[in-house]
């Protein structure tokens, strides 16, 4: 079995908020705590602490969100369970794929079952008119009350537990070598999650929201996935290639928020009294959807035209 001294946290009661098992205070939204890894960790370590700290930054959000008060925690909670799908992409090399991919499927359930929460808080964000406010947050406070048993039941408590057991339980393939450098296992991970993301985006018409939104999914991964691996390259080569990162990520995600909001309007356009202010709401989006659109050349050309931080490491490592 391969050592570790990363630390998994204790687990947070599962059973429903007032539950004496359930923490009482609420912390502030946490964002990913870096997990405590050094340049010479092994590959196995990594994914213990990378798992470790995505299934934290989710516990430390659940109660919050659950409540409902502040969008922050449902925001945070859910960047959690990506960063956790993430993890288990990255290290696709090491592990069997089939656990791997059951937990990943069950992840991808909760994510979605949250999502219509955060589409109404990313619209009362955007969206000024009393009119379309009061029937956001009407709907809003539904979405908020279908949710809230996913996040106080046992099953998610229990999900989060089960990977991390897998993560320690030796999930490796039988040819992986889970005591091999951490930089050689992420410069062949990355450089995947890259080509990925070219070849999304090759010859791609920015104007086409599905083939953007792909584009998108695969441009979080890299962006993931990048951090689990970022304690073995030098930072300030990583710090540069992730600001090109992030501005990309910048503008797909506000012009993917456009497009959410674009359906919430045409849902709120039956009710009485609200055609013209969702009118008014769609127009003002689309003149900002074009803005972005004509945006993201020039952003993704700076991306990649940027030499990656991992690929001196990739050749080292044999590609």
């Amino acid at each position: 079995m391969v050592e570790s001294r990363i630390v998994i946290p204790v687990v947070v009661g599962s059973s429903p908020i007032g539950h004496p098992t359930f923490p009482r205070r609420v912390a502030a939204p946490q964002k990913r705590l870096p997990p405590p890894l050094t340049a010479r960790a092994s590959a196995a370590t990594a994914l213990i602490a990378n798992v470790s700290a995505a299934v934290a930054q989710i516990r430390a959000n659940t109660r919050g969100a659950a409540l409902g008060e502040d969008p922050e925690y449902l925001h945070q909670l859910r960047v959690g369970i990506r960063r956790l799908r993430s993890a288990l992409r990255a290290f696709r090399e090491l592990v069997q794929r089939r656990r791997a991919s059951h937990l990943d499927k069950e992840l991808r359930a909760v994510l979605r079952a949250l999502g219509q929460v955060r589409d109404w808080d990313v619209f009362l964000q955007s969206q000024r008119d009393p009119g379309l406010r009061r029937a956001a947050r009407a709907r809003r406070a539904a979405a908020q009350r279908t949710m809230r048993p996913i996040l106080t039941r046992a099953p998610l408590q229990s999900l989060l537990r089960r990977v991390l057991y897998w993560a320690r339980g030796e999930p490796w393939r039988a040819s992986a070598d889970p005591t091999a450098p951490l930089v050689h296992l992420g410069a062949r991970a990355l450089q995947r999650l890259y080509e990925t993301l070219c070849s999304t985006a090759a010859h791609i018409d920015w104007s086409d929201p599905e083939r953007r939104h792909r584009v998108r999914i695969r441009l979080k991964r890299l962006r993931y996935g990048s951090e689990c691996f970022a304690v073995g390259f030098p930072p300030a080569a990583l710090e540069r290639f992730e600001h090109r990162l992030r501005a990309m990520q910048h503008l797909l995600g506000e012009l993917n928020d456009i497009s959410v909001q674009q359906g919430l309007l045409r849902k709120l356009a039956r009710a009485n009294g609200l055609a013209q202010p969702v009118l008014r709401a769609q127009v003002q989006l689309a003149a900002r959807e074009r803005a972005l659109i004509g945006a993201i050349p020039k952003a993704w050309s700076k991306l990649e035209s940027h030499p990656p931080h991992w690929r001196g490491a990739a050749a080292h490592a044999g590609g």
